[in-house]
């Protein structure tokens, strides 16, 4: 689903009344604004922060911390959807705090905000919980987290469990056609697909399906064959290919996907990290 297309979903299922244009993109004004809050001892780049934050309508920032206890009580309190939070505090390791925070607020969307972390540059944070935004502020850079965050609410709403790109891949016939491992011919749309899985034991690759049933593919169909079908395939692993739909995290070593994939951890070898965190970032 391309971002027009996100944004025509999202406009119909909150029923907004009103959009407001912003760069490139739609955004909504929406009655139920995301909740932002800033954990950061850095004065200065939590006003600039909240600043930028500001351009955006349906972003509200509700407060911010200069410290891990602080925050934790506001957390407690404010309940936000979106948290900014510096990896380096005074009384507390950041990264050590996105558990804490995990564990009692999972749905808390968690942007790492660092200007110490140079390895973050080339798209690899340590946290498979969190995405990442290095400071100073690109304000580019931080578009994209915000594109990443809303892709990431609208999926796990309430108003639909898992992703719904079936609304546009039903009526443009997006379907992927297979031979199966007993030489039968399969149609499945390419959004009831989280990824597919080669299997050891049989030689054969493995389609997941959001049923959480696998269709063996036919014996000696490659990862080429699956990656020049789609450009939403995206290889992660010699033995993974991920729909990038369902992506939701990239980790150093492996992936989480959105629901109803979310118990699946898909590694990631060294050979396709890059690749794919790039196709990610331009999610």
């Amino acid at each position: 689903m391309n971002d027009k297309e996100l944004m025509r979903l999202y406009d119909r299922l909150h029923n907004c009344e009103e959009s407001v244009k912003f760069g490139t993109q739609i955004i909504f004004e929406m009655s139920n604004k995301t909740k932002v809050l800033i954990i950061d001892d850095d004065e200065k780049s939590v006003e600039k922060l909240s600043e930028v934050l500001s351009d955006y309508p349906d972003l509200d920032v509700v407060g911010s911390a200069g410290l891990c206890k602080t925050g934790r009580e506001m957390i407690a309190k404010i309940k936000p959807d979106l948290l900014f939070l510096d990896i380096e505090l005074p009384d507390c390791n950041g990264l050590n705090f996105i558990k804490t925070v995990k564990s009692a607020h999972a749905d808390t969307y968690i942007v790492m905000f660092t200007g110490y972390y140079k390895e973050y540059e080339d798209g690899t944070f340590k946290s498979d919980e969190a995405d990442y935004l290095l400071k100073p502020i690109d304000e580019l850079e931080l578009n994209k987290v915000i594109k990443r965050y809303r892709r990431h609410r609208m999926l796990t709403s309430d108003l639909h469990k898992a992703p719904d790109p079936a609304i546009s891949a039903t009526r443009n016939g997006e379907v992927f056609t297979a031979t199966t491992y007993t030489n039968e011919l399969r149609v499945m749309r390419l959004c009831d697909i989280g990824y597919f899985r080669y299997s050891m034991r049989r030689k054969v690759w493995e389609v997941a399906l959001n049923d959480h049933s696998f269709v063996q593919l036919k014996r000696g169909t490659s990862a080429n064959d699956i990656l020049q079908y789609s450009g939403q395939f995206v290889q992660t692993h010699q033995s993974y290919i991920v729909n990038m739909h369902y992506l939701l995290l990239v980790g150093t070593t492996k992936c989480r996907l959105y629901p109803p994939f979310d118990e699946d951890e898909l590694p990631i070898g060294r050979t396709y990290g890059r690749d794919l965190r790039h196709h990610f970032q331009e999610i």
